[in-house]
C-alpha cells in the first residue's frame, strides 16, 4: 500500500533527527485505467516482495496530486510496495545529501531537478542510469525541457514527472474593475508596474502582485524571473558571478520597487513553497502573478477557488526583452546505491508513459512530459495553457542550474529578502552575496 507524507515544514534539527511519517491510503486517479508498457512488465516481470522508498518534494495541492494518485496502480500491477515520503524543498536538500553521501539504500528515488541532478549526478550520487531509459522507451518523446530536470551534459539520472514553464496570470475582474483593459495582459513592465498600482486597494485586501517571499527557493525563483526579463544570468559559462553586473542589478532594482510601492501582497512573506503560494493565490487577494502551470486549474475549481472564470494568462512582460521566463521542470532520480534499480525504473518508466502523462495534465493542469501527450487535442482541449507554454516557450528561457546551486540560494536569498525590506540597498546586497558565493564556486571551479 503507498504510503505519503503530508507537505509541512521541517527544521534542520528535525530534518536531521528524521522526518516525522504520517501514512494515509491513496485512490486510484479518476479516468486511468489499464496503464501498461514497460518492458520490464511486458515481459512478465514481477516485483513482489520489492520496497520502494521514494523521498520527494510537495506533490501538489490536495486535490492537484501529480505523482502519488498513480501509485497504487503500479503496486497492483507489480507486486511491489512504495513508501512515498515528501519533505519540505528547503529541507529536502539536506535530507537527501545526508542519505546519499552515507551512501545508504534507505532511498531508492530521489525527487530533484536541473540543480540537484547537476550536484548529485556528477559526483556519483545519483545513478546514471542513461542506458536503461534509452533501451526501454522511446527518448525522443519526451521534451527535452522536462528531460533538463533530471538530466546534466548527456547523462539522464531518471525521468520527469512534469514539464514547467512560468506563466504569467491576472484577474481579469481585477483589471475591469481598475479600468484596465481585461482582455490582455501587461507588454511591458511599465504597464506591469502601472497596472499593479491601480489595482491595489489595502482596505479591500486587493494588491497588484503575489510574490514568494517565505523561502530562500522561492526568493531566487522570484528574482530570477526579474533577471531573465532583462536578460540577465546568474553566471557566465565559466562559472564567474554575473547577477552584479548593471542587468543583475537592474534586476533587484525592480524586484524591491515593487514592494516599496505597496503593490505586493504582503502575504508573500509568509509564502515558502508553491503549494502554498497557489493557495493563496485562487483566495482573490492579488491582480497579477508569475507562476507555475498548475495555479491555473486549481483557479477554476469552484470547490476551493474564488476566482472560477475571473483568470487571464498570457506572456510574461520583459523588462529588456519582449518577454522570458523560468523553467522549472520536477523529476526523480535513480539513487546509486539503491537495490531495488529495476523496479525503481519501472515505476519512472510508468510515470512517464503517455496514459499518465495525458491523466497527470487533465487532472492538475501540468504540463506532460511527452510531445505525444502535449500535443494530443484532447489533452490540450482539457489544459488550455498548453497554448500558452506554447507562445511562450517562443521567447528566452532559463533556470540556473549548477552543482553550487544550493549553496548560492542559501547564500543570496537573505540578502534579497535584506533588500525587499529595505535592510541593504539592492546593490549593497548583491554585492554581500557575491563575496560569500564567490569562495564556493571557486571551490567547484577548481574541481572542474
Amino acid at each position: 500500500m503507498a504510503r505519503t507524507v503530508k507537505a509541512k515544514k521541517v527544521t534542520r534539527r528535525t530534518l536531521l533527527a528524521g522526518a516525522t511519517k504520517a501514512a494515509v491510503t491513496l485512490g486510484l486517479a479518476s479516468g486511468l485505467s489499464n496503464v501498461t508498457g514497460t518492458k520490464a512488465r511486458a515481459a512478465g516481470q514481477s516485483y513482489a516482495g520489492v520496497h520502494l522508498v521514494i523521498l520527494s518534494a510537495a506533490d501538489g495541492n490536495p486535490g492537484y496530486r501529480i505523482t502519488s494518485p498513480y501509485i497504487p496502480q503500479w503496486e497492483q500491477m507489480t507486486g511491489a510496495t512504495v513508501e512515498f515520503t515528501e519533505v519540505a524543498q528547503d529541507a529536502l536538500h539536506a535530507k537527501a545529501a545526508q542519505v546519499l553521501v552515507a551512501r545508504s539504500s534507505e532511498v531508492d528515488l530521489f525527487w530533484t531537478w536541473a540543480g540537484y541532478t547537476a550536484e548529485f549526478g556528477p559526483a556519483g550520487l545519483f545513478k546514471d542510469v542513461t542506458a536503461s531509459i534509452s533501451g526501454a522507451t522511446d527518448v525522443k518523446d519526451l521534451v527535452p525541457g522536462a528531460m533538463d530536470a533530471v538530466s546534466y551534459r548527456g547523462r539522464i539520472y531518471g525521468l520527469p514527472r512534469f514539464f514547467s514553464i512560468r506563466s504569467f496570470y491576472y484577474n481579469k475582474r481585477m483589471f475591469q474593475e481598475a479600468g484596465v483593459d481585461p482582455t490582455q495582459a501587461p507588454r511591458t513592465w511599465d504597464e506591469y508596474v502601472q497596472t499593479a498600482r491601480k489595482v491595489t486597494n489595502p482596505a479591500k485586501g486587493q494588491y497588484g502582485v503575489l510574490h514568494q517571499y517565505g523561502s530562500n527557493v522561492g526568493l531566487l525563483i522570484d528574482y530570477q524571473d526579474h533577471l531573465v526579463a532583462t536578460g540577465g544570468r546568474m553566471f557566465d559559462s565559466k562559472d564567474r558571478i554575473t547577477f552584479t553586473n548593471a542587468l543583475g542589478l537592474e534586476a533587484l532594482e525592480k524586484y524591491v520597487e515593487l514592494s516599496r510601492l505597496g503593490v505586493v501582497d504582503p502575504a508573500s512573506f509568509g509564502l515558502g513553497e508553491s503549494p502554498a503560494k497557489r493557495a493563496r493565490w485562487i483566495q482573490g487577494h492579488s491582480a497579477m502573478e508569475w507562476s507555475w502551470a498548475g495555479d491555473y486549474s486549481m483557479s477554476n475549481d469552484p470547490k476551493i477557488s474564488a476566482i472560477v472564470n475571473e483568470v487571464g494568462v498570457g506572456l510574461i512582460p520583459g523588462i529588456h526583452v519582449r518577454s522570458a521566463a523560468i523553467t522549472g521542470s520536477e523529476a526523480y532520480a535513480v539513487s546509486a546505491f539503491t537495490k531495488n534499480e529495476k523496479a525503481a525504473i519501472d515505476f519512472l518508466l510508468f510515470i512517464a508513459s503517455p496514459a499518465v502523462q495525458k491523466d497527470m495534465s487533465r487532472r492538475t493542469g501540468w504540463y506532460p512530459v511527452r510531445w505525444s501527450a502535449f500535443n494530443d487535442p484532447a489533452v490540450s482541449a482539457g489544459n488550455p495553457m498548453i497554448l500558452n507554454a506554447k507562445l511562450q516557450a517562443q521567447y528566452p528561457t532559463y533556470r540556473f542550474a549548477a552543482a553550487y546551486t544550493n549553496e548560492v540560494t542559501d547564500l543570496l536569498g537573505p540578502h534579497l529578502l535584506a533588500a525587499i525590506r529595505g535592510q541593504e540597498t539592492p546593490k549593497a546586497a548583491l554585492a554581500a552575496a557575491a563575496a560569500e558565493v564567490e569562495p564556493v564556486v571557486a571551490k567547484y571551479r577548481q574541481r572542474s
